[in-house]
């Protein structure tokens, strides 16, 4: 797998389009990967330094020829990185720092304990708790005072005649690895819902 990087231009009608509906972000990203690769990619956007970056986790290299021309500075280039060697420093009792952008939502069980609507979590409680429940199942553990909900919302855009709505939490800190394989599994295949509209995708780096 390939984690590659590219930086966007905001002051473009097509980038801010893009970023206020992830459907036509999401359609952008496909096309820079390869067709014959039936896997399916993650993908974020992070500020960092008053930049706006993408981010994406995929089965083979993007080409963001086409991608760049719509939605960049020119002659912008991408950093595209194998992530065979991250994975493989994944080891049980590891302390990692670790950002997540996470669609926050619950399920609520209905009638003879059938599964009902999906509702969002509202409160910073309770989407920090959104995470400590999903770490024990994907590989890790997070104390409360290791992590902070840094930004918080929810978008609406249209897909095809139908309205969605993600709600979110992005998450920082510093998480210990319980499973190797498990925790592998989340990096690679990302946690929870929404990962086409970008959210799910977990990245780590050394505890400074």
């Amino acid at each position: 797998m390939y984690l590659s990087r590219i930086k966007l231009d905001t002051d473009r009608y097509d980038t801010m389009r893009a970023i206020a509906s992830p459907q036509i972000l999401h359609a952008s990203i496909e096309k820079c990967l390869n067709n014959d690769i039936k896997s399916r990619s993650l993908w974020r956007l992070d500020s960092l330094r008053e930049n706006l970056y993408l981010l994406i986790l995929s089965a083979s290299p993007p080409c963001f020829d086409d991608f760049a021309k719509q939605y960049c500075i020119e002659n912008e280039s991408c950093e595209t990185k194998p992530y065979a060697q991250i994975i493989s420093g994944i080891k049980e009792g590891r302390h990692l720092q670790f950002r997540l952008k996470g669609n926050t939502v619950h399920s609520v069980t209905g009638e003879k304990g059938v599964r009902g609507k999906v509702l969002p979590h509202i409160t910073e409680v309770h989407k920090k708790q959104w995470l400590v429940k999903k770490s024990a199942a994907n590989g890790f553990a997070i104390a409360d005072n290791s992590f902070e909900l840094v930004e918080a919302g929810k978008q609406k855009f249209w897909r095809q005649s139908r309205q969605v709505e993600i709600t979110y939490g992005v998450f920082e800190g510093v998480l210990e690895v319980k499973d190797a394989t498990l925790f592998v599994k989340a990096l690679t295949q990302g946690i929870g819902r929404a990962k086409a509209y970008g959210c799910g995708l977990i990245t780590i780096m050394s505890v400074k």
